[in-house]
């Protein structure tokens, strides 16, 4: 019976939970799948996924490969080393260079209860277990060839764009933020680096440019893009791709913001895979391993009053949730993989 329904069907809008089985069934009028738990079932999941193959999905802290890990950790002090030493800034998983009191409070908030850190802490301060999951993933996902032009959306001075950079890559990254533009084309000059940060609007670039690429990333950027305009974004990222071209993206995943709006499968492949230029690598149905490892700083236990009222008038979270607290983490990441069809 599993088997049939397995390979039969495919899940798209509602969930509800059988949970004398302890598994997740969701489902539309059409079409279903079963989500099987990792507490139970682990045999019937298995025979659904091959969990190595798995490359669309929320963030895991604890399934990485301890050799690539360790590998990719190194690289990234020597870089943070190097550009130290040289005098050139890499910006933080904030977008910022310096501290400011404000921001430091709130990130370290962000960064959620029972805070893990991968690296040394002298460097973690900058770069989070989170942004190692995402460099990581997308690194032993995509294959990054010596000489590829890679454009990265919303990265311009970051650890991501200048590590792709170190590996051989040519890097453009494009980027709304003038400091962050001017601060990484300096290094790129000073450094002699294959590296150039163009100062624009994502979709604009994406409409007027005439070049391809090879891939296409964005590391945490489209959350924070209105969300039809970053679905208009991803429809037309095509035009920008060579026929054998690859998209890597990581995003918020169940961030409670009303901005940012991506709180289920449903709503990744809706938003990600609305293409129809575009197909999802790997895994279609995205992965979600139900794990939150950060939690938003408008309901942090220490939480900033003015921060509450700020994000309220944004229209980000409404006013009767002013009060609200939460004791546990309440998002995390995931990861989204496109290719041409």
């Amino acid at each position: 019976m599993f088997n049939t329904l397995i390979n039969k069907y495919y899940y798209e809008i509602m969930t509800f939970e059988l949970k004398f089985l302890n598994i997740k069934f969701i489902r539309d009028s059409y079409k279903c799948r079963f989500f099987v738990k990792k507490s139970a079932f682990s045999h019937i999941e298995k025979r659904m996924f091959k969990m190595n193959e798995i490359i669309n999905k929320s963030m895991d802290l604890e399934n990485f490969d301890k050799d690539k890990l360790n590998s990719l950790l190194q690289e990234i002090m020597n870089l943070e080393d190097e550009f130290s030493k040289n005098n050139c800034n890499i910006s933080s998983w904030y977008g910022n260079f310096e501290k400011i009191k404000f921001y430091d409070k709130l990130e370290k908030l962000n960064r959620g209860y029972a805070y893990k850190n991968i690296l040394p802490k002298i460097y973690d301060i900058k770069y989070p277990s989170f942004l190692i999951w995402e460099i990581y993933t997308v690194i032993n996902t995509i294959e990054f060839k010596k000489g590829d032009t890679v454009l990265d959306i919303g990265g311009a001075c970051s650890l991501f764009s200048f590590y792709l950079e170190s590996k051989g890559v040519n890097v453009i990254t494009i980027d709304k933020n003038p400091v962050l533009v001017e601060e990484a084309n300096r290094v790129a000059k000073k450094l002699n680096l294959n590296y150039k940060a163009i100062n624009c609007d994502a979709e604009d670039f994406v409409n007027s440019c005439n070049d391809k690429f090879n891939v296409i990333t964005s590391i945490c950027v489209f959350e924070h893009i209105e969300l039809e305009k970053r679905k208009r974004i991803i429809r037309n990222l095509h035009k920008i791709l060579k026929q054998d071209g690859k998209i890597a993206l990581t995003f918020d995943y169940r961030n409670p913001s009303r901005f940012v709006n991506i709180n289920n499968p449903t709503d990744v492949k809706e938003q990600f895979g609305c293409s129809q230029q575009l197909k999802i690598m790997g895994n279609e149905v995205f992965y979600d391993n139900e794990k939150n490892y950060l939690v938003h700083g408008f309901f942090h236990k220490k939480f900033f009053i003015k921060y509450k009222i700020r994000s309220i008038r944004k229209g980000n979270f409404k006013p009767i949730e002013f009060f609200k607290v939460k004791f546990k983490n309440d998002y995390t990441f995931g990861s989204m993989f496109l290719e041409i069809k």
